[in-house]
């Protein structure tokens, strides 16, 4: 019989084999070839490669050979009582002992509360030294209300020149730049971001987009308050292009207009934009924010999608949007965003076939029936009324006391609401195919749209209507399902 130390040796080995056989206690992460490890460490933002230091030797100094990714956000050190040095001296140690000859795929740098611009001056030449494909700066000033005491930024000449450039996307309100006079600039870039708030230098902003000759994609958002901007736009390869542009409150206007010499009311408020736009290929143009600006297209043939999202409508606008929505009236796919596009609507969209209409307000019923008759060759309808607030005056509706008739459910006292047009658009007889209702909450105007819509649709062949609470319209949709389609092959969905 075997002694108690025989024993005690038999489990040990025992369990040493079972844990080779399961790779328990093996460092298998640490057991694999650098390339892969390398790929790993590529995934993470420098802050996390850093970290892996920890865990063995071998790791100590592969992240510096592999990172090609470079993002710094200060966020990442807001547990730090005092973070500001840290950050700094954390991406002036990756930058100074990576890997010089790697070229640098992608650097990304979000510095809120920047104290030194100088600083970051020097890490965007040090990408762009290092080829950089992808630059994003984004930084911002605490200045205790007086912005305008701040000196901005020159962009380095260098972003301007370089030829391995090809995305771009700058944040701040404390940039200027210089654009080369002579000489090709932008050379390779293909996707632009630019965003200026408040404390902008028009002058230098209004010409960055004149020289553009390979750009694919451009983004401008801005907020100004008064200054008219003239952005004048030349890429022969832009393909989409998104404006978003907003203004500032009511009372910094009319404080600024007391000071320029205006009477303050508010009357005297000017476009902030002008955009001249010459993009012979541009085929996605999306034009969004609180306040319609002047677009002046050299050509808009080329027009495939346009989207067109106002949060706010101002009468003094009226006219710009009138003459934009004009411009593009050949667009095939639209989105329509806005408390109202009645007055401004042009005679026809000729090739429309595909149209969304974000509704939010009452007052949009009362456009939809315009909206229909000037697209005769509509094959796909999109209604949000998601945006919309039930209550009011568009209450739930009793529907007990409705009829089994569309106009028992329209002509309703005390709604603003939807009125079919005098003369049947002819999308519904011959084209309409497709309609998807989003956000319905099963009020009368609702179901009037609803059931107008299935009764003339004489071509539908699917609704789809996505309902906020399934529940609370079970009697609304028994009603829309009740009525008789004019289309005999029509699906109706409730989802």
């Amino acid at each position: 019989m075997k002694d108690s130390g025989d024993l005690k040796r038999a489990r040990e080995d025992s369990k040493s084999q079972l844990q080779a056989a399961e790779g328990i206690g093996d460092d298998r992460i640490s057991a694999l070839p650098d390339e892969i490890l390398c790929h790993i460490l590529s995934l993470l933002i420098p802050l996390y490669s850093v970290r892996t230091t920890v865990l063995s030797k071998r790791w100590n100094n592969l992240w510096t050979s592999c990172i090609t990714n470079l993002d710094f956000d200060m966020y990442d050190f807001r547990s730090s009582w005092y973070n500001y040095p840290i950050f700094v001296r954390f991406v002036n140690r990756v930058l100074a002992v990576r890997d010089s000859s790697l070229d640098i795929r992608r650097f990304r740098v979000d510095w809120v509360d920047c104290e030194d611009f100088s600083i970051i001056d020097r890490w965007i030449r040090a990408a762009i030294k290092a080829n950089v494909v992808e630059l994003d700066v984004s930084f911002s000033v605490e200045c205790c209300g007086e912005p305008y005491l701040v000196r901005p930024l020159e962009m380095p000449r260098s972003v301007f020149t370089s030829k391995s450039l090809v995305a771009l996307k700058v944040k701040s309100d404390y940039l200027t730049y210089s654009i080369p006079t002579t000489g090709c600039y932008f050379p390779n870039l293909k996707f632009l971001h630019f965003s200026s708030w408040y404390n902008s230098d028009s002058a230098s902003e209004e010409n960055l987009f004149r020289s553009c000759p390979v750009l694919e994609e451009l983004t401008i958002e801005g907020h100004h308050k008064e200054d008219v901007l003239n952005f004048n736009i030349s890429a022969p390869e832009l393909r989409t292009l998104t404006t978003i542009i907003t203004e500032g409150s009511d009372e910094e206007f009319d404080e600024s207009n007391e000071d320029s010499g205006g009477d303050g009311s508010g009357e005297d408020r000017v476009e902030p934009c002008n955009f001249f736009i010459d993009a012979p290929k541009l085929e996605n143009l999306c034009v969004a924010g609180e306040v319609m600006s002047k677009y002046i297209l050299e050509n808009s043939s080329s027009l495939v999608q346009a989207k067109v999202q106002l949060q706010e409508f101002h009468e003094a606008c009226a006219d710009r949007v009138a003459e934009f929505l004009d411009r593009i009236s050949s667009v095939r796919y639209m989105v329509l965003s806005a408390p109202d596009f009645k007055p401004c609507l042009p005679h026809v969209f000729s090739n429309l076939i595909k149209l969304e209409l974000v509704f939010y307000n009452q007052s949009c019923w009362k456009w939809l029936a315009d909206v229909l008759n000037i697209s005769p060759n509509l094959e796909y309808l999109v209604l949000d009324f998601a945006k919309i607030k039930s209550g009011g005056r568009d209450p739930l509706p009793d529907l007990e006391s409705f009829g089994d008739d569309f106009a028992s459910i329209n002509m309703r006292e005390g709604w603003d609401s939807f009125h079919p047009p005098e003369f049947l658009p002819s999308c519904l007889s011959s084209q309409l195919k497709t309609i998807s209702i989003k956000g319905f909450k099963g009020t009368p105007n609702e179901i009037g749209v609803a059931t107008y819509l299935l009764s003339y649709g004489e071509v539908l062949n699917k609704v789809i209507v996505s309902c906020e609470s399934c529940s609370s319209i079970r009697g609304a949709k028994e009603k829309i399902l009740s009525f008789e389609k004019g289309s005999k092959t029509c699906q109706v969905s409730f989802i």
